[in-house]
């Protein structure tokens, strides 16, 4: 597979990276900064470019990973696929459902590989949960929980992540989506019919107050914007009438200690298992020869970007999707995180 990276950023690097590492060839890289397309190009021995138009008539290019901010995805998406390029679409898949639908429709029409950059479904644990989930072990399922909580991790203050007209949202289509889209793989897909929520921003406005460590896409713009939230919880019913209790935060006081930082945990009548997001285990609960029984479940590594990089290139090649998140998943995840905005400015439920 040729593949084109549109987005020389750290994202962008990073599946150069492993395209190379599966075997494919990184030929075209895209930047709006000469400097930064030039230098990762000089790593892939690629043509850099400043404009994502000059990569539609290649056609020594089979695909292109989308790497750039939230606003973005779904212009180039559309023009990648018209062009009859697959593509590997950075998350969140668009700002709203509607864009995410029109994506959808277009990849059908056109035949084309559409897959969205969940990795967390590559991860050791979130396959590893998937296929224990899969056995049956934890009988009827009924009730999941998705939590991650940073300390002060806003990304970018004052540039496009904390600007919604630019990227959608703050920590919920940042970093829940993720959250989101690993529950509904691990739950079979199921559809929210009812989605209740409330999204808080109270750090990022007070910009010269925020005290933090590091900040990924730093360091802050005084002058820019944050009109997003920093924190977000919902609680989702799904058409299985199992629920989900989501609570994401890029910045929040949650006494270290009192739970992990990330937690995802899947409750069946007969068993259930958690785990943190990059953790290295999984923790089982169920019943064994008629007694209550916990157990733990080491993992071996796994490089989620490879993996994901693997399968987009598998799909490609067979023309059929694979582990990775298609265009109709995608727009599920979306619409979840478009009821919650609008559950918490209406303080009601959205039905769906």
């Amino acid at each position: 597979m040729r593949l084109g990276i549109i987005g020389a950023g750290a994202i962008g690097e990073r599946h150069a990276a492993a395209a190379e590492q599966v075997g494919a060839r990184v030929t075209r890289i895209v930047d709006k900064s000469p400097e930064r397309a030039a230098s990762l190009a000089a790593k892939h021995d690629a043509v850099a470019d400043v404009d994502a138009d000059t990569l539609w008539d290649d056609d020594a290019l089979d695909a292109v990973a989308i790497c750039v901010p939230n606003f973005l995805h779904h212009p180039l998406a559309l023009k990648a696929m018209r062009a009859g390029k697959d593509v590997l679409l950075e998350k969140p898949m668009a700002l709203s459902a509607i864009d995410c639908a029109e994506l959808a429709d277009v990849a059908e029409q056109s035949r084309r590989i559409l897959q969205i950059g969940y990795t967390h479904r590559f991860t050791a644990v979130g396959s590893a949960a998937h296929d224990y989930i899969a056995t049956g072990a934890l009988g009827d399922i009924y009730h999941a929980k998705a939590h991650l909580h940073l300390r002060r991790g806003i990304p970018g203050l004052g540039g496009w992540f904390t600007n919604k007209a630019l990227s959608g949202g703050g920590a919920l289509i940042d970093l829940g989506v993720h959250l989101i889209d690993l529950v509904l793989y691990l739950l079979g897909q199921p559809r929210a019919v009812s989605v209740s929520g409330k999204a808080y921003s109270k750090f990022g406005v007070k910009m010269k107050d925020y005290v933090y460590e590091s900040m990924w896409a730093g360091p802050p713009n005084y002058s820019g914007t944050f009109d997003v939230e920093d924190h977000a919880t919902a609680m989702i019913v799904f058409d299985s009438g199992a629920t989900l209790d989501l609570q994401v935060a890029w910045a929040c006081n949650l006494p270290t200690g009192t739970a992990p930082d990330s937690m995802i945990a899947i409750l069946g009548d007969r068993g259930g298992v958690a785990f943190e997001l990059f953790g290295d285990h999984l923790l089982l609960r169920n019943q064994v020869a008629g007694r209550n029984a916990d157990c733990k479940m080491s993992l071996a590594p796994a490089e989620q970007m490879e993996l994901q990089m693997e399968d987009f290139m598998t799909a490609v090649r067979t023309r059929r999707p694979g582990i990775g998140a298609t265009p109709l998943e995608g727009q599920k995840v979306q619409l979840i995180v478009d009821s919650i905005y609008e559950s918490s400015n209406t303080n009601v439920p959205v039905e769906q």
